[in-house]
């Protein structure tokens, strides 16, 4: 690297961190964050169907569904198999939907990603969710969402067949 682009992005960092410490914190260290909403409300006909609602937030900016990846991960007669999930965008703002879209055979969990967040959704028999995490890790004494391997997939899935 040339030392003019090396001095060029010591300014720009030194600019952001001189800005607020709040701007600071969030351009370095506010990645995107996913919640997960089960069960969800049958009685309102914008999310009726729906096995859960996935909620998104971004320091700045607001997600679109073309943003979120996410597969439905299985075991069905000893086979693994991947399902890719489709989001349905909402009304509200930051709200995605995911309707059912893996058989009912077999053991399955949901993988959902936005950015370098990932969200595991185990279910239960009926395929209904039954707990949700967003994988992180700590170096800095703070949770920092990460991605996840194909092989924590593998044993996440492994442990819940053996329920």
């Amino acid at each position: 690297m040339s030392p003019r682009i090396v001095s060029l992005f010591i300014a720009g960092a030194a600019v952001i961190a001189a800005a607020s410490p709040s701007v600071a914190r969030s351009a370095f260290k506010s990645p995107a964050w996913l919640s997960i909403e089960a069960p969800v409300n049958p009685y309102d006909p914008m999310t009726r169907g729906e096995a859960l609602l996935v909620h998104t937030q971004l320091v700045s900016g607001n997600a679109r569904a073309t943003e979120l990846t996410g597969t439905a991960e299985g075991l069905v007669n000893g086979a693994r198999r991947s399902i890719p999930l489709h989001f349905d965008s909402l009304s509200r703002l930051n709200t995605f939907g995911v309707r059912r879209q893996w058989p009912t055979e077999g053991t399955w969990l949901l993988r959902i990603e936005l950015r370098a967040t990932t969200a595991l959704v185990s279910l239960d028999a009926a395929g209904n969710p039954t707990a949700a995490r967003v994988v992180t890790e700590s170096s800095t004494g703070m949770p920092l969402p990460r991605a996840v391997s194909a092989r924590e997939v593998d044993s996440a899935l492994a442990q819940a067949a053996k329920r």
